[in-house]
């Protein structure tokens, strides 16, 4: 039998989703929505979707599970509503902005007996996977330093995006899986916290060791740059063309945007399989753990501005 899926939001990432469910025997594109009626009806004839909905309860009435892939903004809300509507959520990151809207989304899917569940997508990406391979059969070492910087060319958007909540999240979600824990240490935003453009962050990992990252929106040359300093060897990845390292079998080389879409083909697999009964996704907890060491790399920045403010007056 197949699964209906809605999808909220029909952008560029969207299209990735829509694209790797298309002709999946047991899947079924039943619903799309979006603010611009134009766009939904011409993402449904590109992806030969069903419905065309007015509104997110619509699309969530024409299926079993939901896809949010919408503004970031509109995440938690559009969560909300599917979950009220009894429906199987996945949330693209950032789900939502704190760790009070993220427990609240918990207990609406567990009040409705569905599953939730966040776009932990970097987990899947295969050069990320094979260090966490290597990481959990020990073949690394212990983790002494993560070290991170990504300047993204981020594509023409109608709304703007939050450098810490949305890309930082995904070296943070990283370094939680690998790890088992972050403690903030430091963190500065430019130009606000609550829309930071650029953020650098330094978070301790268990242990003492040390992660360290800087997202920036403003680059003019895209870079993306992950080493990951263990006891036995030494990883470094863009996190989608490629894989090196002193250990010979830790290598991989792959075109950026099939990297990307597999990934995104995996995560949505495991969502909808269990959605299905059949496996697990990523526990909400850890949802919950991201979302909550974000908070506390916020907190710092807004001591640290507020303590700029301070020296300057």
């Amino acid at each position: 039998m197949k699964i209906r899926v809605a999808l909220i939001g029909c952008g560029a990432v969207a299209g990735v989703h829509a694209a790797q469910l298309t002709g999946q025997p047991d899947v079924e594109l039943s619903a799309v929505y979006s603010y611009h009626g134009d766009k939904g009806s011409l993402f449904a004839e590109r992806f030969r979707v069903s419905v065309v909905a007015a509104s997110v309860e619509e699309a969530a009435a024409a299926a079993d599970a939901v896809i949010i892939c919408s503004p970031s903004s509109e995440h938690f809300e559009q969560a909300q509503t599917c979950l009220h509507s009894g429906r199987h959520t996945l949330v693209e990151l950032p789900p939502c902005k704190s760790r009070e809207e993220a427990q609240e989304l918990r207990r609406a899917a567990e009040r409705h007996g569905v599953l939730l569940g966040c776009a932990h997508t970097s987990r899947y990406l295969a050069p990320y996977a094979r260090i966490g391979e290597v990481l959990r059969s020990h073949v690394l070492g212990q983790i002494q330093e993560i070290s991170y910087i990504r300047y993204p060319q981020l594509r023409a958007r109608s709304w703007t995006d939050d450098a810490l909540l949305h890309h930082a999240a995904h070296v943070i979600d990283l370094a939680l899986d690998w790890c088992g824990g972050v403690v903030p240490l430091a963190c500065a935003t430019f130009p606000t916290v609550s829309e930071a453009q650029s953020v650098s962050l330094i978070g301790s990992l268990p242990g003492g060791k040390t992660l360290t990252a800087s997202i920036s929106y403003g680059a003019r040359l895209p870079v993306s740059r992950m080493a990951v300093v263990g006891t036995n060897h030494t990883a470094e990845t863009d996190g989608f063309s490629y894989l090196k390292s002193d250990l010979e079998a830790l290598q991989f080389s792959g075109d950026e945007s099939d990297v990307y879409e597999r990934a995104i083909a995996a995560q949505d697999a495991a969502f909808l399989d269990a959605c299905r009964g059949n496996g697990s996704y990523i526990p909400w907890a850890e949802t919950e753990n991201l979302i909550s060491a974000i908070e506390g790399f916020r907190r710092l920045a807004v001591i640290r501005n507020d303590i700029s403010r301070l020296d300057r007056s």
